[in-house]
């Protein structure tokens, strides 16, 4: 129990370092565009008054200094989960901030913000997923069961205290299986059931899919044809293998054949083609 509070805390400082974080960007992001402004104004004035066009334009200059202004912050982030935010941070400002739900990275070094709960629509057989990326899975399931395929969802969005149930029952399991207590226990149940608040299932945006004649969740499950038509085809509509073999040092998670991601097409294109994991694609966009 004790270890139970020292992660909590651990979470809650986590996201309220996160919090500050994201009060500075903005607050940056304000003086910047203040500046700027100021900066257009002044080169409106200084042309209409004949003026010497500059050398660099205000588009230009503009680009620069938020570069400038990025590369700040960055540099002020010492630890991984920061740095790791701000390399999707990076990305979204190429994508749009309509695209960022789509690359959230919830992992064990980055708990998802306190309090949040996405709109979440029905599947199938009462299970639920992110409204804004239903549809595309649904569109998935069924392309492959016109194929002859019989897919079979055993999980999807999870709340946080269905997530705090598995993963208490998961240490329960490896102490009894492996005797290991405490938080060796905890280590090792947190390889395969994320602690609460790093789990995607509590983003909304995660789906465990198997063959509904081979329903058990290990390494097997690869084998049946319903997961290799899925690796084959997921990024056509937007969808990863979020925890690939060789991977578990990068993601914090064992193998999961089952495991699926919505990330939207160009990435999972992209993840799926070059066999890497979501947060090896968000540090290549951070070094772009």
């Amino acid at each position: 129990m004790r270890r139970y509070r020292e992660y909590e805390q651990e979470n809650r400082e986590s996201r309220k370092r996160k919090r500050r974080q994201s009060m500075q960007r903005k607050i940056l992001g304000f003086c910047l565009f203040t500046f700027l402004l100021g900066v257009l104004c002044g080169r409106i004035v200084f042309a209409k008054s004949g003026g010497e066009k500059p050398e660099q334009t205000f588009a230009e200059k503009a680009e620069n200094m938020l570069y400038t202004a990025e590369n700040l912050q960055w540099e002020q982030k010492p630890e991984k989960a920061a740095a790791e935010t701000e390399g999707i941070a990076g990305n979204l400002l190429e994508a749009g901030e309509e695209e960022a739900w789509k690359l959230t990275l919830v992992n064990k070094w980055n708990p998802m913000e306190d309090g949040y709960r996405p709109a979440v629509a029905e599947i199938e057989n009462n299970y639920y997923f992110d409204a804004r990326a239903v549809g595309y899975l649904q569109e998935m399931l069924a392309d492959g069961r016109r194929e002859g395929l019989d897919f079979w969802v055993c999980s999807a969005y999870r709340t946080i205290e269905k997530q705090t149930d598995l993963f208490e029952e998961k240490v329960r399991r490896v102490t009894a299986e492996t005797g290991l207590t405490g938080e060796a226990a905890r280590e090792k149940a947190g390889t395969e059931v994320a602690f609460p608040g790093t789990s995607e299932h509590n983003l909304g945006l995660a789906v465990d899919i198997v063959a509904r004649d081979y329903q058990i969740l290990d390494e097997k499950q690869a084998r049946t044809p319903e997961a290799q038509w899925l690796k084959e085809n997921c990024w056509k509509y937007g969808f990863i293998l979020r925890y690939p073999t060789d991977k578990t040092d990068e993601t914090g998670i064992i193998f999961e054949p089952w495991h699926y991601r919505y990330v939207g097409e160009k990435a999972a294109k992209e993840i799926m083609e070059r066999g890497i994991c979501l947060e090896e694609y968000l540090d290549t966009v951070e070094s772009i």
